[in-house]
């Protein structure tokens, strides 16, 4: 994921707003205004992504190599090579790791890239994967919201 600017403004306000809810003692409040909040950067995140699909054009990348996540050995980052529409040579890690190598090394597969940022790239079809992350920590986030609010009500 790309670090942006709302990203560090996000960071800079929820740990104000943490701060300041603790010193008057409204913390539960702070939490799930946090979380709100939170929700509401992450449906931006989703929104942005989903929006550069519609750009987006369709080619066929092979399967150069994988690059493993130096934290996590058991995760791998697939490097696809494809030519763009104007025959620019573009060379790309695909932004989300899987635990398997989905494909073999050589073989070619159907992308789809962003004009505007050639190095930006989906594979046809598995588009849910660039935003899936986004759903699963408002999932998990609106039970440990839940939890905050039940205990801020009894």
């Amino acid at each position: 994921m790309k670090v942006e600017k709302i990203d560090i403004v996000w960071s800079v306000l929820s740990v104000a707003l943490i701060g300041w809810s603790f010193r008057h003692g409204r913390l539960p409040d702070g939490l799930l205004i946090v979380y709100g909040l939170m929700v509401l950067l992450f449906l931006f995140h989703i929104y942005m992504i989903r929006r550069r699909f519609a750009g987006t054009v369709a080619v066929y990348g092979t399967i150069s190599d994988y690059h493993q996540n130096p934290a996590n050995k058991k995760r791998w980052f697939p490097i696809v090579k494809y030519e763009t529409e104007g025959g620019t040579p573009v060379t790309a890690a695909y932004p989300v790791q899987w635990n398997e190598k989905y494909y073999e090394i050589g073989s070619e597969e159907m992308i789809c890239y962003d004009p505007d940022d050639t190095s930006f790239f989906y594979f046809a079809g598995r588009e849910n994967e660039l935003t899936q992350d986004y759903f699963k920590f408002i999932l998990f986030g609106s039970i440990a919201a839940l939890l905050v609010l039940v205990v801020k009500l009894t």
